[in-house]
Order: C-alpha cells, then structure tokens, then sequence
C-alpha cells in the first residue's frame, strides 16, 4: 500500500471527546456556506467554477469542525485528464466531505431524493450540478443518470455510493446497478474507493462527532469498462465489490493506521 498523504489537519484539536457541540457548530455553518451558494445561484453565478470553490470550503468546514485531519492514498493513480465515476462504501456523513477533499478534480455526486428535500441544503446541491436519482421513480432515474452522463462529458467526474445508503455495521452491503450501466455505456473508468475512520467520527443515526480523529480514502486501481454491458454487468458489479473490499481487508490488516499517521508514522 502506497503511503499516506496528509491532504487536511484541523488548526486546533476538539476539547471534548465526542460532544453533540460538534454537530450544531458543523452543521449550521455548513447551512450559512450553502446558503451564501444558493444566493450565488439565483444570480446565474453557479458556474462549474464557483460551485468548485464551494464544494473544497464545503469539506474544509466539514473537516475543521469536527476536528478531523484527512489523508488519501493512491491518488497518484489518478490521470489528470480523465474523468471516473467513482464507487465507494458508505458508512457515515463524513464520507461526502472526505471524497471531495480526495479526489483532485471537479466532482459531482449522484445522490438519494432525500437530501434534496432538506432546506437550502438541497437546494444548493441542485444548483450545484448534483445529480439526484429517484429510485422509486424508474423514468425519473433514468432522466438523471442522463444528467451524470452530461457532467462526465463536461469533464466533471461523478461519486456514487452503489450501496444506495450508509451502513450501520461498517460491512459493504450489495450494490446497485445503476451506476455501473451509466460508467458501461459512456466507456469511462470506476475507480473503486475504500473510505477508513468516517465511521468512529461520526457515526449514522448519531447525535456526536468524536473529534481529534483522522479519515483516509483510499484510491484503489482504476477498472475500465469497456465490453461490460446488460449481458455482462454483474461481472463488472463483482468486480469493483471485491476491489473496495480486499482494501478494506488489506487496510485492518495493517491495524489502526490513523494512529500511526497521526503520530507522523504513516503506513
């Protein structure tokens, strides 16, 4: 495993060790942030490189206020001139911050109505080129994966979480197809993705954020998708499962990392 790179360290450490304190700080300057955006947006300024701007304060916010430093590995996998759907596991809030602080070029992600349906907050994402798939609605999802295909052709690379929610047993649950037909169809790269810590930060359903913590992404190899299709699709589904998975393995073979890489002892 490649070593880690320290993308984000916090300015001062938490005084508390896991305090809903965390969480109203976090999330009513995330809602002045996505306010501020959408204010922006009613005046047509929403360009790809605004909501850029936005989108890198949005997870510095994220990481500062929760007291959380940010490491990424394989990144140097990554080509500076294409663009990937990228797939990873869901365990937490945390992850949508760390994913965007990691990934080194415009990214949008294809997210569950729900989170439209919160004030301001969705409405920001919608102006942001976020793409929102209804999965009760089959026409309407397949209108917005139309959406993603127009964001990957605008050189703008797509996030999904193909297990379509955040787990609570920390295990990588089955994945949806959806994004994997939209990668198929356009030819264009899954980098499957390992996200570690997200979890113990702040974990789903929970009112606390335990600061004075790290999360690491890690980038695994790029898969292609090119001669996957409907006939062959479960294949490719496996395939990126068993990646992200055998990270995950990899990973807590080699113990708490982020106590290491806290330390300055990076794996």
């Amino acid at each position: 495993m490649s070593p880690a790179t320290l993308l984000f360290k916090p300015d001062k450490k938490g005084i508390f060790n896991k305090s809903p304190i965390y969480t109203v700080l976090l999330f009513s300057k995330i809602l002045a942030h996505c306010t501020k955006f959408v204010s922006e947006a009613m005046q047509n300024r929403a360009d790809v490189k605004l909501t850029d701007e936005y989108i890198d304060r949005f997870w510095r916010i994220n990481f500062e206020e929760t007291k959380t430093s940010l490491y990424v590995t394989g990144r140097e996998l990554l080509k500076a001139s294409e663009t990937y759907v990228f797939m990873s596991n869901h365990e937490s809030w945390m992850d949508i911050p760390a994913v965007f602080g990691a990934v080194p070029s415009s990214l949008r992600m294809v997210a569950k109505l729900g989170l439209m349906k919160i004030p301001i907050f969705g409405r920001a994402l919608n102006s942001g080129g976020f793409i929102f798939v209804d999965r009760k609605n089959r026409a309407r999802a397949i209108r917005q994966l139309e959406i993603a295909k127009e964001r990957l052709n605008d050189g703008i690379s797509i996030w999904i979480a193909p297990e379509g929610t955040r787990s609570r047993k920390k295990e990588i649950g089955s994945f949806k197809k959806g994004g994997f037909y939209l990668a198929s169809q356009l030819q264009r790269p899954i980098v499957p993705v390992y996200i570690e810590g997200a979890f113990e930060v702040m974990p789903p359903d929970s009112p606390y954020v335990y600061p004075n913590r790290a999360i690491t992404v890690h980038f695994c190899e790029p898969i292609e998708t090119v001669g996957y299709g409907k006939d062959n699709l479960d294949e490719l589904v496996l395939k990126v499962r068993n990646a992200i998975i055998q990270k995950k393995i990899a990973v807590e073979k080699l113990g708490d990392t982020h106590d290491a890489q806290i330390s300055g002892r990076h794996t």
